[in-house]
């Protein structure tokens, strides 16, 4: 973390991004998930979560992202040496991290900055990542305070996996709407793509 400066993204020429799942497990979670949390970078010890959490909140690192790599579970169930790395986490990443606030890791500021913000302003994406007058209607409706007690929960991914299956979450999405159209219920994703959009970029 030594290598990376603080401060705003935007004067920054060399950024870093940090990955849910490193944020989420630790080394103590192999026995349990096994090939199921594989991925490069290793998931490390607790100590490795902590300073990687300490330098998204200090600005060391810009950025909250995802890595979503579905690989079916016949693959992932293969031994250690064979099995691909990656995870699916598209569908559980807000959650979690609305978890790890509740436990007051972070502030919902900061999430909001990490994973919407930041990447609209590094890559300068034209009329996203904000919610202003002018910007296209990108946004999610969350129930925060949500008993997850006794569901199993839909794994939306097609790999029907997930390393967050059985996670009790105190939050739930309602609704995701991507350029003003709804294009989840909070049960099911829209299958059209008449909502899509073409991305513009500034630079």
């Amino acid at each position: 973390m030594d290598l990376f400066e603080s401060g705003p993204i935007k004067k920054k020429k060399i950024t870093a991004e940090a990955c849910v799942h490193h944020l989420w497990f630790s080394d103590n979670d192999y026995e349990r998930q096994g090939t199921l949390i594989k991925c490069n970078p290793a998931i490390k010890s607790k100590a490795d979560r902590e300073a990687i959490r300490d330098s998204l909140i200090n600005d060391k690192i810009d950025v909250i992202a995802t890595d979503h790599a579905p690989h079916t579970l016949n693959e992932k169930n293969d031994s250690y040496d064979k099995a691909p790395a990656g995870l699916p986490l598209v569908q559980h990443a807000l959650p979690s991290l609305l978890e790890l606030h509740k436990k007051g890791v972070f502030t919902l500021e900061l999430i909001v900055k990490k994973t919407s913000h930041n990447p609209a302003i590094r890559y300068g994406v034209v009329d996203r990542g904000f919610i202003r007058p002018g910007f296209w209607a990108d946004f999610v409706l969350i129930d925060m305070n949500y008993d997850s007690a006794g569901e199993q929960g839909k794994i939306l991914s097609k790999c029907a996996w997930s390393p967050f299956a059985g996670v009790k979450f105190s939050t739930k999405i309602k609704a995701t709407y991507v350029n003003g159209m709804r294009v989840f219920d909070g049960k099911s994703v829209r299958s059209d793509s008449l909502f899509a959009r073409e991305l513009h970029f500034s630079r």
